[in-house]
């Protein structure tokens, strides 16, 4: 490999994972230890985020990644130079063939050798990208190439499939919380007998395989309607019995077998349930609160911190507001589909602040010299963090009086309160 590609690659996988910890901080990170492989392997992951996906989850290996990325992306000279440059390898879809029959052999042959030579390619099995939290059916692309592969050397292979399932709360919103959860791997050789008595079986059998894999390590829900009572249930959840991220993801799987259980088998008592939490989240809308602000009033440190803080975080989000406030400006003027808000915002967060960084330091360093520009300059990263940290408390903090000032509190926390009883039940149906 090219070392200075190897470099480039590396710097931006760094600048990733910084990325990632910026814009969603409250993020859990679930058996990552098995994607620690150096072999031949094809990454897979959901894609319910756009271009940030395959970023997600390639910079959680330690090999470099390529991409089996959409044929529409190579089409202009410059692309088509960027892409096959940075480890991509492009795959047609109907639509990006006009009409044309759809031609992947050499896409196939190009995998197969790759991961045959000990690469690492990441897949999007779905074949696009939506903004929601369940897992379409998979196609049979990836187990079509990776059985290829274990075929030219027999099945005496450890060619495998890690699958990484990727939950975001909201992917388009700034400090969304994300969970990254790694599957068993899945190996070739398994499917061996499988292919030599029926190819095509096989490749369905692993596909299939592969995709429960993923819906299990993720938040899969079945329609936008059961995707709003889950949230609204890991809400109430989260504000009175608080749990780490992995026993919260793992409190959400069961929860929601409870409740489908009870949809299946006590339908009317699962249509009360989702009128009381739709009769207490109407309450809060209007109030323009929430529910962490009538389960819990901010104690004494959250004040003192609020008070304290409040000099520190004025100057960060002074001195951060044009680099914060640019990305968010690219983002609405570009007027995309809102599943790339966050990949836009990124990308340009990625340039803006380090630019804005500079001139605003150059600028004080103009004016009052150069050692007061390097100590602004230094100021920078450390303010917009403290701002970022205090910020939430003084939302918190504002949503409270809106909940203080309701016209019937009493009656929404002990609507709340009946609320939570029967949220809790469905965690032992």
């Amino acid at each position: 490999m090219n070392p200075i590609l190897y470099l480039i690659y590396q710097f931006l996988k760094l600048l990733t994972k910084i990325s990632f910890r910026v814009y969603y901080p409250n993020a859990t990170r679930m058996n990552l230890d098995r994607l620690r492989y150096r072999g031949g392997s094809i990454l897979v992951s959901n894609h319910p985020n756009t271009l940030l996906d395959p970023l997600n989850a390639a910079c959680r290996v330690p090999k470099v990644v390529h991409f089996l990325a959409n044929a529409s992306l190579f089409q202009t000279p410059f692309t088509n130079w960027f892409f096959n440059t940075f480890y991509c390898i492009p795959v047609e879809r109907p639509q990006d063939t006009k009409g044309k029959p759809i031609n992947n052999a050499n896409a196939f042959r190009k995998s197969q050798q790759f991961i045959n030579k000990g690469g690492c390619l990441f897949i999007a099995p779905e074949g696009g990208s939506d903004m929601e939290r369940r897992v379409r059916p998979f196609k049979t692309g990836t187990a079509r190439i990776l059985l290829g592969a274990a075929a030219m050397n027999d099945f005496e292979t450890d060619l495998r499939i890690l699958p990484v399932g990727l939950t975001y709360d909201h992917p388009h919103r700034f400090r969304s919380r994300m969970t990254v959860n790694a599957a068993p791997p899945i190996l070739a050789r398994d499917y061996a007998e499988a292919y030599r008595t029926d190819k095509v079986q096989a490749a369905r059998q692993l596909t299939q395989d592969l995709e429960q894999a993923i819906r299990y390590h993720t938040i899969d829900t079945k329609d936008e309607a059961e995707d709003t009572i889950i949230l609204r249930a890991e809400e109430l959840l989260r504000n009175s019995h608080p749990l780490k991220g992995s026993d919260h993801f793992r409190r959400t799987k069961k929860w929601i077998e409870g409740l489908r259980k009870q949809a299946q088998q006590a339908p009317e008592a699962y249509q009360a349930y989702a009128e009381q939490q739709q009769k207490y989240w109407t309450k809060l809308t209007e109030a323009r609160t929430t529910d962490e602000a009538v389960a819990k009033r901010p104690g004494l440190a959250a004040v003192t911190y609020l008070i304290l803080g409040a000099p520190f975080a004025l100057y960060g989000w002074i001195n951060n507001l044009l680099a914060g406030y640019l990305p968010k400006l690219a983002s609405e003027k570009l007027g995309l589909y809102i599943g790339y808000t966050a990949s836009v915002r990124i990308l340009c967060g990625v340039f803006a602040f380090p630019i804005v960084y500079a001139l605003q330091s150059w600028a004080v360093g103009a004016w009052l010299g150069g050692t007061a520009g390097w100590i602004y300059l230094l100021s920078l990263p450390l303010s917009g963090w403290l701002y970022l940290k205090w910020q939430p408390v003084a939302t918190r903090f504002k949503n409270r009086q809106k909940a203080k000032s309701m016209k019937h509190l009493d009656e929404a926390k002990a609507e709340r309160a009946t609320l939570l009883k029967a949220t809790l039940q469905y965690l032992n149906p």
